[in-house]
């Protein structure tokens, strides 16, 4: 993905070009939304073309062809002017990297998701083939893998099954080493062209290489005429198939409904994507694309108040438990939710004041895409257990490559032993506060005032976004949004994907943690507030004011509990922010309160780890010898807390009574729960894994440095270091 040029459009019929996904020989490839807020692609003919006679014409073809076309694995039109001046064509835009990058950066696939691939673009192409038409450009580039199933996209020299070659003089109407002979000879094509592509696409996937190499394309085109295809590397399972798909004659190979059987024994290639199918890591994959640099050239006129949509929802990839903690600590669980497109300014557009008592939303680009200080250490080829999660997609026809794993394509494979460093990515400053994952995707805050998005399966950079101050809170996600508060007194929201500002909300004091759900952020300021601010708007809802400062929140049920400098911890109402009841104590209420059932379990300065009924506020039982900057962790019944002299202790979370004692080196950060294990960082230097029923150590990792709060999401847990360095280990 690139910014918009100089010589770039700015719209597009009613559609707002953002970025530039590709060109080609016809022309440019745009992100774009729609009035509403709907992100698509559009296709864009080069200026120079447009005069040419055959081009418009192969453009209608394709506008026509691409409308005809209707079945779930095929991308849809949503609009398209042929008049205009130059033609353009808008789709659906497809969030996932193409087959090919795929491909490219994690090797071949296994026989048993190259099936539920083959099933899926075997229905794409009945789709085609139903509205009379030969694709006669299936290639790996053309498959687009989202996360409920690829999409098969580009029919730009789709033609009619009975309209011969469409080919003008000097013209080649194909990709070399997916053209059947028919179509490389220009010979009539028909739907067994395609079937020919196809086995040429399925070799390609299970193989990582075409089935008539690689070279120049005369030595390509030739050998897909006259040489038999390499199916030396092909499973026993698939070769009869792709053999038959493959042969130089049309008539030998085996049409659509013969396939489908033969991939899915029966069953229907929906069937095979079946709802849960995809792992909660990869709800929705997003698109990982270089995030564009500020916008060059002459800035755009203003767009008043068109909103730029939210990318899709990103699902968290939860580790286990509902941590909680300082500043530094785990953010509560919460409901995921898509948000409506946000109404904001985009970079370049004066702003526009909607609430004279405060700053409008600030508009901010993220720094360009850029390699890390230091490449990641240690970094071996991804399994295809973890296959797609770290693809860096290549730009596709008329969507934009992306990485998102589908759990399709993640099956068994062997993977690399257990607490081994998968990558480090070195930072400028410290990550304190626990890292957030979702999708394929974990987000760092810094104290040299950058947030960054690293992709989980290399520790390579997506983007970053950086603060006017330093960052101690931790990143929060919600509906395909990161909400940051930050040192320079802002609480921010940032795509998740592009990492572009959706809009700040300005306060009096350093912002801590944010938590959110049903649509409401609510974080605490040292102004002495706690704000609830409206997740899509950046508009405040509501504040509700302490008489010291205001720190991170838990948000659960319909109740907001957050811990003051002015020793109290406040149940407040979630909806309205009046007070339901004050809790007091003899130190200040830092860290985020932990919820389960009816009771709600804080720490304060004192020593003192308290709960208490959360309807009433009534005083429960307690147990003293705790330290406030490792908040609790609820799991399993069982509260884990951080304890002064370097322990952590579990307690039973109904009665208090003390289940075991751990003792490190050095101060321990919050831990984490995951299944029976408890991870837990040190200042010692070590990450270690302790058995949750007894507390004993299982084994411990040496870092280079003290370890900070820890998440782990899978097999992997992500880490902040004292010497800057944000580490991934496998850990299971």
């Amino acid at each position: 993905m690139e910014a918009l040029g100089p010589n770039d459009p700015t719209t597009v019929g009613s559609y707002r070009l953002a970025a530039v996904l590709g060109s080609g020989g016809m022309g440019r490839v745009y992100l774009a939304f729609s009035p509403s807020g709907r992100r698509v692609a559009i296709k864009v003919i080069r200026p120079d073309l447009v005069q040419e006679t055959h081009i418009r014409q192969r453009f209608a073809r394709e506008v026509a062809a691409s409308r005809a076309v209707s079945g779930f694995f095929a991308a849809p039109v949503i609009d398209a002017d042929l008049d205009a001046d130059p033609p353009w064509l808008a789709t659906a835009f497809i969030p996932g990297p193409s087959l090919n990058a795929a491909i490219r950066d994690a090797g071949p696939l296994p026989v048993t998701s190259v099936r539920a691939l083959g099933a899926a673009l075997a229905e794409a192409l009945a789709a085609v083939h139903a509205a009379g038409l030969v694709h006669r450009d299936l290639k790996p580039a053309n498959v687009l893998l989202a996360s409920d199933g690829p999409r098969l996209i580009d029919f730009g020299i789709s033609s009619l099954a009975d309209s011969g070659t469409l080919t003008h003089a000097g013209a080649m109407m194909g990709s070399p080493g997916f053209m059947s002979p028919e179509q490389v000879q220009g010979n009539q094509v028909g739907p067994a062209t395609d079937i020919f592509a196809f086995g040429a696409v399925l070799a390609f996937t299970v193989t990582g290489t075409g089935p008539f190499g690689v070279g120049s394309v005369p030595a390509m085109l030739y050998r897909s005429v006259h040489a038999p295809p390499d199916l030396s590397q092909v499973p026993d399972e698939l070769l009869p198939l792709l053999s038959a798909c493959l042969s130089k004659d049309p008539a030998s190979r085996p049409d659509l409904t013969t396939i489908l059987r033969q991939l899915t024994g029966g069953q229907g290639a929906a069937d095979m994507f079946p709802p849960g199918w995809l792992a909660a890591a990869f709800a929705t994959a997003p698109i990982t694309i270089a995030t564009p640099p500020p916008l060059a050239g002459p800035t755009p006129a203003p767009l008043g108040t068109t909103p730029i949509p939210p990318s899709p929802p990103i699902a968290d990839r939860a580790p286990g438990a509902a941590p909680a903690g300082s500043r530094g600590s785990a953010d509560m669980a919460t409901r995921e939710q898509s948000l409506a497109p946000t109404p904001i300014p985009v970079a370049g557009e004066p702003t526009v004041r909607q609430e004279p008592a405060r700053p409008a939303p600030i508009p901010r680009a993220p720094t360009a895409p850029e390699e890390p200080p230091d490449q990641p250490s240690q970094q071996a080829r991804p399994s295809r257990r973890r296959l797609l999660a770290g693809v860096i997609g290549a730009v596709g026809a008329v969507g934009v490559a992306a990485a998102g794993t589908t759990a399709w394509l993640l099956l068994d494979d062997d993977a690399p032993a257990a607490r081994t460093l998968r990558w480090k990515f070195r930072t400028v400053g410290t990550t304190f506060s626990r890292p957030r994952v979702a999708g394929d995707f974990v987000y760092a805050s810094s104290n040299d005032g950058t947030l960054y998005a690293l992709r989980t399966s290399t520790g390579t950079q997506a983007w970053k976004f950086t603060t006017k101050a330093a960052l101690g809170s931790a990143p929060f996600t919600l509906g395909g949004v990161v909400y940051l508060g930050a040192d320079d007194t802002n609480l921010y929201a940032i795509d998740a994907v592009t990492g572009l500002q959706r809009w700040a909300y300005k306060t009096g004091g350093i912002v801590h943690s944010a938590v959110g759900g049903g649509g409401i952020v609510y974080v605490g300021s040292a102004d002495h507030n706690l704000y609830a601010v409206d997740a899509v708007a950046g508009t405040r809802r509501w504040q509700f004011t302490t008489d010291n400062d205001t720190h991170s929140p838990a948000f659960a049920g319909e109740t907001v509990y957050v811990g003051s400098s002015d020793t109290n911890l406040y149940a407040v109402d979630a909806s309205s922010g009046d007070q339901r009841w004050a809790f007091p104590t003899s130190g200040a209420v830092s860290g985020i309160p932990a919820v389960m059932g009816g009771t709600v379990y804080f720490a304060s300065g004192d020593g003192t780890l308290y709960t208490a009924e959360t309807g009433s506020g009534k005083k429960g039982w307690t147990f003293g010898d705790v330290s406030v900057d490792a908040g609790p962790t609820i799991a399993n019944g069982v509260l884990y807390i951080g304890g002064k002299d370097r322990t952590l202790h579990a307690l039973r979370a109904t009665t208090g009574e003390k289940l075991w004692t751990f003792r490190a080196s050095g101060d321990v950060s919050a831990p984490t729960v995951v299944g029976d294990t408890v991870y837990v960082g040190s200042s010692d230097t070590n990450l270690y894994a302790l058995d949750a029923a007894t507390g004993a150590q299982r084994w411990a990792f040496p870092a280079s440095s003290g370890v900070h709060t820890v998440a782990v999401v899978d097999d992997t847990a992500y880490f902040g270091t004292d010497d800057n360095e944000l580490c991934a280990v496998r850990v299971g």
